[in-house]
């Protein structure tokens, strides 16, 4: 059971962070967690990768339904 609620938990992480990138758009993304600009945040790396392949996801996904 507990491994159905860990994919219901990824799976509403994921449309959030989708939501988000449609919200603020990818320069948004990128001003917000790149690396580079979050010099204090040793998380940043990881967050911006995560953001990264879901933006890629999405891009990909639109290019297919065009």
């Amino acid at each position: 059971m507990k491994s159905s609620e860990d994919k219901q938990r990824l799976i509403s992480k994921f449309n959030e962070i989708q939501e988000e990138i449609l919200k603020i758009g990818w320069n948004g993304i990128i001003e917000k967690y790149h690396p580079d600009m979050n010099c204090d945040n040793v998380d940043a790396v990881k967050t911006f990768k995560l953001y990264k392949s879901i933006y890629e996801n999405m891009r990909k996904r639109m290019i297919v339904h065009c």
